[in-house]
């Protein structure tokens, strides 16, 4: 029995490796494309994170916070001063309530900040500036206590501090 002969057995592995490559190179680089432009996306939200900073105003209300509830509706409201060097907005404000059957989060669209004190993207909180937020909170009971308030931003939300009552 004879094998292929040499020149054959080399023209067909070098026609299989062009086929592979055809084949997976373009999934490869799209692949090395999609993982590139991801961690290029990571680094830039970390540094953006690095320079978001803020913090309640101890001297506004009860540690930088001021709540009135009566009925089923009541209003929040907190002082932040912006420490870090990142403008700041769109807020949520992530509510503790100490009720009679244990703790419970409100969180929009039973917080509502009110929207002559939002700050947008075109209309941001600056470095050093200080604001309040007032919020219209619903669907809570005047037996309930407020216990714990956290202010979230868009910029980036992993920074959001918070406040015990």
């Amino acid at each position: 029995m004879k094998g292929v002969s040499p020149l054959i057995s080399t023209v067909l592995l070098i026609g299989i490796v062009i086929l592979m490559a055809t084949v997976i190179g373009p999934w490869a680089l799209r692949i090395a494309t999609e993982a590139s432009e991801g961690a290029k996306t990571d680094v830039e939200r970390d540094m953006i994170c690095r320079q978001t900073s803020y913090a309640f105003d101890s001297d506004y209300g009860n540690s930088g916070v001021v709540s009135n509830f009566s009925g089923t509706n009541g209003t929040v409201s907190v002082k932040i001063i912006n420490t870090g060097s990142q403008n700041l907005y769109n807020f949520s404000f992530e509510l503790l309530m100490q009720t009679p059957a244990g703790l419970k989060f409100i969180i929009h669209p039973d917080v509502n900040i009110t929207a002559d004190t939002q700050r947008t993207k075109a209309n941001p909180m600056k470095p050093g500036y200080e604001w309040i937020i007032d919020a219209d909170v619903t669907n809570v009971n005047d037996t309930w206590f407020l216990t714990e308030v956290k202010l979230i931003n868009d910029v980036c939300p992993r920074i959001s501090p918070s406040v015990e009552l």
